[in-house]
């Protein structure tokens, strides 16, 4: 036995795995080691029937792994080829473009078991980079870095679409993707997303992959798109101050154009408008407020198209958590329609307190001349002053969905205290929006033009 230990620490305890190190190259040698290693911990998996387990890894062989792709794509249309001195599978699609794969196995990320369970990667190989340089002016090749799921015989898809991981460096630095991002994939064929870095992951079912290749299945759904259009109406990155919010929900006759958290109000008048503006009513209906039908639950969105709830919130982005809704509703919803979306909108604020109050007195003299004060309570300029917004800026969008799989991850209590006659309030959801991309759908795309200016 020969014993040698590398800069990493990692000991490699025998001839056929120096053998096998110097043959394959250090990338993959590595990466198949931190594999085996993972393999002894635990973490969430996905069955073919959407159920969820708790248990090791059974990621599959190269091998096994090259038999998959080729069974789902044809063994017509698949090839082997060398570039950068590496064998690597060549699929040709329909339009002739040859998609070169480089993949590998999606595992849990390991350690000493200190990332969350529902949270797995793929490790980026040089090579994979060296591939692409190799092709890079060459038309005829378009390079895919691919993950594969294996568990109880299901088997997933990943494509860690390239050009964002490619600005990264390629030794052995991981692609991540989450337990949820496999759930999309075996529920709706094949699901997009963008994570909170801007990389876009797309998850595909296996019986989809040769549909993706070929660019004959749509990745956005109808609701991302519908968002995608309300998203370019409201103003991102734009001050909206109270004065204006409140009066042009007052004057388009808003029912709660007179409450002190206006940004959340606006931001439900907004979209209400567009949805009846754009007669949307038969896809997503806005039943918050005084616009509830009898049978309808007690949140801000029903999607009419796939039978399910949702919910809006406007949050500030100074904090890590956000108030959700009353638990035992929100459980009742789950149960009955399988799965929720919080429909997330982060502003920065400028607190009222700092331009001396100049929206609170607004509000006040505006509800005294629209004869809308309260008779009964001497008029106070400084009325609720303490919870006064003066101006939010919208900077970050996402939808999150919370469903079977994934809800009790997310969510905590949140204790409002008591009611005015002395009750305890009904105990309602905390969402913490710390580690959110195993919940997240959908995350507005201009947003990184911002973030990158």
């Amino acid at each position: 036995m020969i014993k040698t230990r590398n800069l990493f620490g990692l000991y490699f305890c025998s001839r056929r795995q120096i053998f096998f190190k110097k043959l394959c190259g250090f990338d993959s040698f590595l990466s198949s080691y931190m594999i085996s290693l993972n393999m002894n911990l635990r973490s969430e998996q996905i069955r073919s029937d959407l159920s969820l387990d708790i248990a090791l890894d059974q990621p599959l062989t190269p091998t096994k792994m090259m038999d998959a792709f080729i069974a789902c794509l044809g063994k017509e249309r698949c090839s082997i080829e060398i570039f950068a001195g590496r064998k690597t599978l060549v699929y040709t699609r329909y339009d002739g473009i040859k998609d070169i794969l480089l993949f590998a196995a999606i595992t849990y990320l390991g350690g000493n078991g200190q990332h969350p369970i529902f949270k797995k990667r793929i490790q980026l190989q040089q090579a994979f980079k060296n591939v692409y340089l190799e092709v890079a002016n060459n038309s005829q090749y378009n390079v895919r870095f691919m993950g594969v799921y294996h568990y109880e015989g299901n088997i997933v898809f990943a494509d860690f679409v390239k050009e964002t991981y490619l600005q990264k460096r390629m030794n052995n630095s991981a692609a991540h993707i989450y337990i949820n991002d496999l759930f999309q994939a075996m529920r709706n064929g094949v699901f997009e997303k963008i994570d909170n870095f801007g990389n876009k992951i797309i998850s595909i079912r296996f019986n989809k992959l040769k549909s993706y290749f070929n660019n004959e299945f749509e990745t956005k759904a109808e609701l991302f798109k519908i968002f995608e259009d309300f998203n370019s109406t409201l103003g991102f990155n734009n001050w909206i101050t109270a004065q204006n919010a409140i009066t042009e929900m007052y004057v388009n006759k808003w029912s709660q154009w007179k409450q002190t958290e206006w940004p959340g109000w606006f931001l439900e008048f907004k979209i209400d408008h567009f949805i009846k503006s754009n007669k949307l009513e038969h896809t997503i209906r806005y039943v918050g407020s005084s616009q509830k039908k009898n049978d309808d639950l007690d949140f801000d969105l029903y999607f009419a198209g796939d039978k399910f709830y949702g919910d809006l919130k406007a949050s500030d982005m100074g904090y890590d958590v956000s108030p959700g809704n009353d638990q035992e509703a929100f459980i009742e919803c789950i149960n009955k329609y399988d799965r929720f979306w919080y429909v997330i909108y982060e502003h920065n604020t400028i607190k009222d307190k700092d331009r001396n109050f100049e929206a609170t007195k607004f509000r006040s003299h505006f509800l005294r001349d629209n004869d809308e004060w309260n008779k009964r309570k001497e008029f106070d300029e400084l009325s609720y002053s303490s919870r006064m917004k003066n101006q939010v800026q919208f900077v970050n969008m996402v939808i999150i969905e919370l469903n079977r799989i994934n809800f009790r991850n997310v969510l905590s209590n949140f204790n409002q205290g008591r009611q005015t006659d002395g009750n305890a309030r009904r105990v309602k959801f905390l969402i913490n929006k710390r580690n959110l991309d195993n919940f997240v759908v959908y995350r507005c795309n201009q947003l990184f033009e911002v973030q990158s200016e």
